[in-house]
């Protein structure tokens, strides 16, 4: 059951569900992606992020985008969730246009509420102060034209997150002003970045007023925003043709890119709560409870002689013996055995497959 003893009132909440995750095949696929897997030993990412946001905005107050072609695995995943809180998109546009498209459904039954977006391929280790951060965030983007993201301090230098650059006199604060958003970095910058004290990761977590939202976007995407409207309208009318045509005219563009790099007013809550992206079998070695030999293991998996490894088995035994830094993942979708660090080589050869219209 779902705790909502914390619920903050006036909230709302979105989940985004629209994701992939190409690094982790043959776990991860189209039919089942990313947020449909256990990733981190115990619910699914999407069951653990609708919790999280239920704690928030309680369970009426929790809307989720997705993929029509996942509607049904999700009414599976979240019978909790009520109905008319699911906003499907027709086709996937990106998260600019999924947000705004839910946050004008967000509108219509809590007008005036401040809302919270969630990925929902993510895992936090700590959820307690993984709660304090969010509801912080929430206070700070009541406070005025301002959007409020949650920023994870890092702790190594990580070249495939986004970082935030911080004010350096707001150091200490327990919200900091946002310099700048800075993209997936080279090793030296990413070096500098943790040392500094002033970056922090970008969680792809967002707190806003929702007409602050709309203002944003009719000054720096107006074409999203006009798109977003006239779907949302044929949505409420019935009009599935109207509603795809009208959707599909949204430009393909990211909230980071579209909002969030040219807003004015742009802040972080520092959230020290165990986060990971779990975007590759690495991260998930990462995240997970490990043995003595630094193994992280599932299901009937054997591991003899071995260290530093990620094995995940599906029904039938795997045994690995003498290896050290591997991965190997089992699955009906195909049995992966790979080096750790080759999560990019992975990527190419799903992409590859899916371009040659394999499932994958």
């Amino acid at each position: 059951m779902v705790k909502t003893t914390s619920t903050t009132p006036s909230a709302a909440a979105l989940i985004l569900a629209g994701g992939s995750g190409t690094r982790l095949w043959p776990r991860s696929t189209d039919e089942r992606p990313k947020p449909f897997l256990a990733l981190g030993g115990g619910k699914s990412l999407l069951a653990e992020t609708f919790d999280r946001a239920a704690e928030l905005a309680g369970p009426d107050g929790v809307f989720l985008s997705a993929r029509v072609s996942h509607e049904e695995l999700i009414r599976r995943e979240l019978p909790a969730l009520p109905e008319g809180r699911l906003v499907l998109e027709p086709e996937r546009r990106n998260t600019a246009p999924a947000i705004a498209l839910s946050a004008l459904a967000v509108e219509e039954v809590r007008p005036g509420a401040t809302l919270v977006v969630l990925p929902s391929d993510q895992g936090v280790r700590d959820p307690k102060a993984f709660s304090s951060a969010l509801t912080r965030a929430v206070e700070a983007a009541r406070s005025g034209e301002v959007f409020v993201t949650l920023g994870v301090p890092p702790t190594r230098p990580e070249t495939g997150y986004g970082y935030l650059e911080t004010a350096p006199d707001d150091a200490g604060e327990p919200v900091r002003r946002v310099v700048r958003f800075v993209e997936k970095p080279p090793l030296e910058a990413a070096e500098r970045y943790v040392r500094s004290g002033n970056f922090y990761w970008n969680a792809g977590i967002f707190a806003f007023r929702i007409p602050v939202l709309f203002s944003a976007m009719e000054e720096l995407c107006p074409e999203i925003l006009a798109a977003a409207r006239d779907a949302h309208a044929a949505r409420k009318a019935g009009d599935a043709a109207g509603f795809a045509a009208a959707f599909a005219r949204a430009p393909k563009l990211s909230i980071d890119y579209a909002v969030m790099e040219k807003a004015r007013d742009v802040r972080t809550v520092p959230a020290d709560c165990g986060w990971s992206d779990l975007g590759s079998w690495e991260a998930v070695h990462d995240f997970r409870a490990k043995d003595a030999a630094g193994n992280a293991s599932e299901g009937n998996a054997t591991l003899i002689g071995s260290s530093g490894s990620l094995v995940l088995a599906s029904g039938r035994p795997v045994v690995v013996i003498g290896l050290e830094g591997v991965v190997v993942v089992d699955s009906p979708a195909g049995l992966l055995v790979s080096r750790k660090g080759a999560s990019d080589d992975l990527r190419r050869f799903v992409e590859k497959e899916i371009a040659k219209g394999k499932p994958a």
